[in-house]
C-alpha cells in the first residue's frame, strides 16, 4: 500500500505540465540522489501517514519547490545574499502584490502554486500567515548561508544551527502538517508548538549535515561537521561526524523532554507525538542510528 501511494504521487507530479521544470529538476538531479523525486514522495507518506492523498501531494510539491529554490540559490546563484532578500522573495513568493507577468516563468509557477496551496488545500485561513512566514524565513536563511560563504565570515556552531533549522525547510513541512489537522488554535499555543518544531528542525539539520557533508564539501560549502572539526584541533572528519551524531541525539532527547512537559495543548498533543515520530522517521530516512531510549528515571523527571 505504501509503495502504491508513492508511485501514485510520483505519477501525478510527473503528469503536471506546468510544473514540469520543477519536477524534472528532482528527476534530473544527480548531486543529491539518484531518485530524489521518489525519495520526496516516500518521505511525505512517512511524515504524514494519516493524511489524505491531496495533502501528501501538497507536501511532495512543497519538497519539490524547496529543492528548486535551494539549488537556485546554492548552485545557480551563490552570489545572492542577504542584500538580495527582497528580490529573491519577489521572485519566488507572491510578495507585496508581485505581478506574475513580470517574473521568470518557472519562478512565477512556484509562486502561484505556493499561493494556490494556501487557498485550496482546505486549511483554515488562520494558518496562512504562519505558513508564509516559514517560507520567508527559509529563503532568508538560505541567503544567510550564501552571505557567510561570500564574505568568508567565521560562524559559530550555535549561529549555524539557529540559521540551519530554517534552511533545512523542516518547519515548512511541519507547519503545513499542523495546519492540515487543527483550527481555532490560540496564538500562544501556536507559538509554543512552533518552538517544539524548531527544536525538531535542529535535530533534522544535524542529521542532514551528516548525510550531505561530502556533497557540500565538494561544492566548497560547510556545515556542522566542519564547524565541529575546526573547533576541536586535531579532530578528524570521521570524529566530527560522530560528534555531530552525538549532538543530534542530545538535541532529540531535549525535544522529547520538552514535549513530555507539555500539558496544556489539549487536542494538539497528538501533533506533538507526531513531531517526535516524524523526527525519528527522518533519522531512519537518513540511515542514521536510532538514538537509545531515555532511561525511565529521566522520563519521569521530564514529566
Amino acid at each position: 500500500m505504501l509503495d502504491r501511494r508513492i508511485n501514485k504521487l510520483r505519477q501525478n507530479l510527473l503528469a503536471q505540465a506546468d510544473e514540469a521544470p520543477i519536477i524534472r529538476h528532482l528527476v534530473d538531479t544527480t548531486s543529491r540522489s539518484d531518485d530524489l523525486l521518489g525519495e520526496a514522495c516516500r518521505a511525505v507518506v512517512l511524515l504524514h501517514p494519516g493524511g489524505s492523498f491531496e495533502q501528501a501531494l501538497t507536501l511532495a510539491r512543497t519538497i519539490a519547490y524547496i529543492v528548486y529554490i535551494d539549488d537556485y540559490l546554492e548552485e545557480e546563484h551563490p552570489e545572492l545574499d542577504l542584500a538580495d532578500y527582497r528580490r529573491v522573495c519577489q521572485n519566488f513568493l507572491l510578495w507585496h502584490n508581485r505581478d506574475l507577468s513580470q517574473m521568470p516563468l518557472v519562478n512565477a509557477i512556484v509562486s502561484r502554486k505556493i499561493e494556490t496551496q494556501f487557498r485550496e488545500d482546505e486549511v483554515p485561513e488562520e494558518w496562512t500567515a504562519m505558513r508564509r512566514l516559514v517560507w520567508e524565513k527559509s529563503i532568508w536563511t538560505m541567503l544567510q548561508e550564501n552571505h557567510w560563504l561570500k564574505h568568508k565570515e567565521r560562524v559559530t556552531l550555535d549561529a549555524y544551527l539557529a540559521n540551519g533549522m530554517y534552511s533545512s525547510s523542516f518547519p515548512i513541512m511541519q507547519v503545513s502538517i499542523l495546519a492540515f489537522s487543527y483550527q481555532d488554535v490560540s496564538q500562544e499555543l501556536k507559538n509554543r508548538i512552533f518552538g517544539h518544531i524548531c527544536q525538531s528542525a535542529r535535530v533534522v539539520r544535524l542529521a542532514n549535515d551528516v548525510r550531505t557533508h561530502e556533497r557540500e564539501s565538494a561544492q566548497g560549502r560547510f556545515n556542522s561537521v566542519d564547524l565541529i572539526a575546526a573547533g576541536r584541533g586535531e579532530m578528524t572528519l570521521e570524529g566530527a561526524r560522530a560528534a555531530v551524531k552525538g549532538l543530534m541525539e542530545e538535541e532529540f532527547e531535549q525535544l522529547k523532554k520538552a514535549i513530555a512537559r507539555e500539558r496544556r495543548t489539549g487536542p494538539t498533543q497528538q501533533f506533538l507525538s507526531h513531531l517526535i515520530d516524524s523526527t525519528q522517521v527522518l533519522l531512519d530516512f537518513y540511515d542514521l542510528p536510532r538514538p537509545a531510549p531515555a532511561r525511565p528515571e529521566r522520563l519521569l523527571k521530564a514529566s
